[in-house]
């Protein structure tokens, strides 16, 4: 069997969605960008992923949902966790009044015994919460009680934006990219896989000056980490993309 020599034989990029695709082509550009003598070679190279990355912005753009981050992902579970939470106590305080209440008090015993503080962990600790009532509503029945105050439509939207919040954190598999998206992605990859070649290039033998710059210019897609959501739930923006210690992780 004859080898080949393509780019994505030779190169190996961190496993990426297309958010980290995105994030990660504009570390590359940001690190071309200090120099302004770069090869032809290396500045055709940029360029093309520049044209690319933007191709994936749009393709997301038309997907529903868009990007979504972890601060976005967190707010939507905050808020439609939260209106589940007061739609119930709201019912829950007519319990001495009507059998819709005494419904509502049952999920408030069983689902909300610590009342709406979930709404305030940590995001992975959230995340844990509103998986163990889900659970427990699951576990427990409670459809009959949720369905006689009218929270059905609450309790599904509530998992629909739990799922997504599982994917960018990190805690569940993410979901499958919709085709036009996942092949603009592979597209923007195949680019950078071309710029690492045409940096690698410009590496001559006795000039450690272009073997740091090259250096410099690699070390984005080298060093490239998934982006951690913060222990601090305000200042987590980013959706995770993967774990990649660097050039030598395979893309799968």
């Amino acid at each position: 069997m004859s080898r080949t020599f393509t780019p994505v034989d030779l190169v190996q990029l961190p496993r990426v969605d297309s958010n980290g695709a995105i994030a990660l082509a504009s570390a590359v550009e940001s690190a071309a960008s200090k120099y302004n003598d770069l090869p032809a070679s290396v500045t055709e190279a940029v360029a093309q992923i520049v044209a690319d990355r933007i191709v994936v912005h749009q393709a997301v753009a038309k997907t529903p949902g868009g990007l979504v981050t972890v601060k976005e992902a967190d707010r939507r579970v905050d808020k439609v966790g939260g209106a589940f939470h007061d739609i119930c106590a709201a019912w829950a305080s007519l319990a001495e009044f009507l059998p819709q209440g005494e419904d509502a008090q049952v999920l408030m015993d069983r689902v909300f015994a610590d009342g709406r503080r979930f709404v305030n962990l940590k995001v992975k600790e959230e995340w844990a919460a509103v998986e163990t009532k889900l659970a427990t509503i699951d576990r427990e029945g409670l459809g009959t009680q949720i369905d006689a105050i009218g929270a059905a439509p609450v309790l599904g939207l509530l998992k629909q934006m739990q799922a997504v919040y599982g994917a960018v954190i990190g805690t569940t598999d993410v979901p499958e990219e919709a085709p036009e998206v996942r092949e603009s992605k592979d597209t923007l990859l195949d680019s950078i896989r071309a710029y690492v070649i045409q940096v690698a290039g410009t590496v001559k033998r006795g000039k450690p000056e272009t073997a740091a710059r090259a250096d410099a210019l690699l070390r984005p897609i080298r060093e490239w980490e998934s982006t951690k959501p913060s222990k601090d739930k305000a200042d987590s923006e980013e959706a995770p993309e993967g774990a990649a210690s660097g050039p030598g992780t395979g893309e799968g």
